[in-house]
């Protein structure tokens, strides 16, 4: 109960008491209707999907599923071992690696598994080597070219590995990674669903988004350099930091195929301030090792990157409007900018529009860096230019958002996702400006498809035209995607603050110019959004969940 009450008032301390209840209500409602337990009902494998894989047999290669156990309950060690012997694929094998359990009701469920299945390899250490040692251990006696990882007491579905195979024979990637969910201790719930983005650089330098499930080439996870030991807590988030930098071959299984099981006593739980310790340690070795060296710290229990800036770059900040007094308010409030090596200009939009006045002004830019804004926008952090000019500096980067909010303190721009109901939708909209919203996104730095030309950086060599055909927001949303196009990202930086209320430019309603809409749906049919899950509902920006998941079944029926 005292770890509770601490979990509690840390919760309280980083999100306020009036959203700390709302979220008690909403994980009360969750208990008591289990919303996403019945739509796991329509998310799972229906009887007739498993059946047709059983019958129609694919073989992508030995899958080896790496299982460190150590003194595991033996009723979910024997669940979890269950799951693998439902496997609708056939062609695994399971390491159960015994890092010395001194429980002998586990060591006897480990020897019941051996015995029921050929497939099922038990090996005890030596001596207790923890998490990372124990994982090295199993993976070494691994035969199959494809290494899974799984906890000891969690739970794949049936169809995990077919799914998973069926992506290696598509898609010949390196690394996979699938959505998720948490079952409860006792099995019997469904609860917090990780619909996950295809792979987001930013949002793995923020935190293990990718987790479980996790597959990847056996060759892939050694030339890495496999687990290590320092890094024990958040070991999986190290070593995929390291797995990344030797390929870009990486794919996302938008289908949970795993339930990560909710035990108060796991390392996770325990040590969760130690464990993202560790994963301020990976991340800045990866920051190092990839070029762009800076410190990677804990704050609000989340990581916070700071990238060195290399040299000193000029910042062209240009401030758009129609009016002469908010351009000079804003040009004050912007020369208050610690950022000292910068130019402010003020650019009054004429009958030719607001993109056609932001063409002209990057034509005609000297700086290295553009910050472009308009005038209505008022700067709420006094290193707005460095914290931006931390990630645009990047040669990977497009254009960089800071998070706006409005004068209630609710945001009003967190990046656009796009292929959403009038094209592009705000996300996150009106939450209060100190909550993490959805896994924390509204307090790591992370990527978007897509961000609002009310206030955007960009390096002056990245930078290409607007469409000047369009009128409205949707506008800086196509500009977007023509960049993505271009192999570049979009980073939102919440450590970047600004007030901005001008609906035209942030697409928080649900009108659109009829002209801006065809001419986006004309460029981009069929758009999906990377960073932005499809199983979320197309009318929000909100990661609200669909109300229905028939349609993932239709090819079968």
């Amino acid at each position: 109960m005292t770890g509770l009450v601490r979990r509690a008032q840390a919760y309280i301390r980083l999100h306020g008491v009036t959203y700390t209840l709302q979220r008690c209500g909403e994980k009360a409602a969750e208990r008591v209707f289990g919303f996403y337990n019945r739509a796991w009902r329509q998310l799972a494998a229906t009887p007739a999907e498993l059946e047709a894989q059983r019958a129609q047999p694919i073989d992508a290669g030995l899958i080896s599923v790496v299982v460190p156990v150590y003194n595991t309950d033996p009723v979910m060690l024997r669940e979890m071992i269950d799951s693998l012997l439902a496997q609708t694929y056939g062609h695994w094998e399971a390491i159960l690696f015994d890092d010395c359990s001194a429980r002998a009701d586990t060591c006897a469920v480990l020897k019941e598994a051996a015995a029921r299945d050929a497939r099922i390899r038990v090996h005890r250490g030596e001596t207790n080597q923890g998490i990372s040692g124990s994982s090295n251990s199993a993976v070494e006696l691994a035969w199959g070219e494809w290494i899974a990882l799984m906890d000891h007491d969690d739970l794949l579905t049936p169809d995990a590995l077919y799914v998973v195979a069926r992506t290696i024979l598509d898609k010949q990637p390196d690394l996979i990674y699938s959505d998720e969910d948490k079952v409860t201790e006792d099995g019997r719930r469904h609860t917090d669903p990780h619909f996950k983005p295809d792979f987001c650089p930013d949002n793995l330098r923020s935190g293990n988004y990718v987790c479980h499930l996790m597959v990847m080439r056996k060759s892939l996870l050694l030339r890495a350099g496999g687990f290590r030991t320092a890094f024990n807590g958040s070991q999986d988030h190290d070593l995929t930091l390291r797995c990344v930098e030797h390929t870009d071959k990486v794919v996302h299984i938008p289908k949970v195929l795993y339930h990560w099981r909710t035990v108060n006593s796991s390392v996770s739980h325990q040590n969760l301030m130690k464990c993202v310790e560790a994963a301020c340690a990976a991340v800045q070795e990866h920051m190092e090792r990839i070029g762009w060296p800076g410190v990677a710290e804990t704050e609000n229990g989340n990581i916070r990157l700071k990238y060195d800036i290399k040299g000193k770059p000029s910042v062209g900040v240009y401030i758009f409007g129609e009016d002469q007094a908010a351009m000079e308010s804003c040009r004050t409030a912007m020369q208050d900018d610690a950022w000292t090596d910068k130019v402010i200009h003020t650019v009054f939009i004429g009958p030719e529009g607001r993109y056609a006045a932001m063409n002209r002004a990057a034509e005609g830019a000297k700086e290295d860096v553009l910050l472009m804004m308009e005038a209505s926008v008022t700067p709420l952090s006094a290193g707005l230019i460095t914290e931006m000019l931390m990630y645009a500096q990047r040669d990977d980067v497009g254009a960089v958002t800071p998070k706006l909010i409005d004068r209630k303190r609710r945001v009003t721009h967190a990046g656009f996702a796009v292929g959403m109901q009038g094209g592009a939708l705000c996300r996150q909209p009106g939450a209060p400006v100190h909550i993490g919203g959805w896994h924390l996104m509204l307090q790591k730095s992370h990527n978007v498809a897509a961000v609002s030309a009310a206030c955007l950086m960009i390096r002056r060599d990245h930078f290409v035209p607007f469409d000047e055909g369009f009128r409205g927001g949707l506008g800086a949303a196509d500009w977007s995607l023509v960049l993505a196009k271009k192999g570049m990202r979009h980073v939102l930086t919440p450590y970047a603050l600004g007030c901005c209320e001008n609906k035209a430019w942030l697409l928080l309603g649900k009108k659109r110019d009829e002209g801006d809409a065809k001419r986006f749906a004309a460029h981009w049919k069929d758009v999906a959004d990377p960073c932005f899950s499809g199983m979320f509902a197309p009318d929000s920006g909100n990661y609200r969940l669909r109300s229905n998941y028939d349609y993932l079944h239709e090819q079968v029926r």
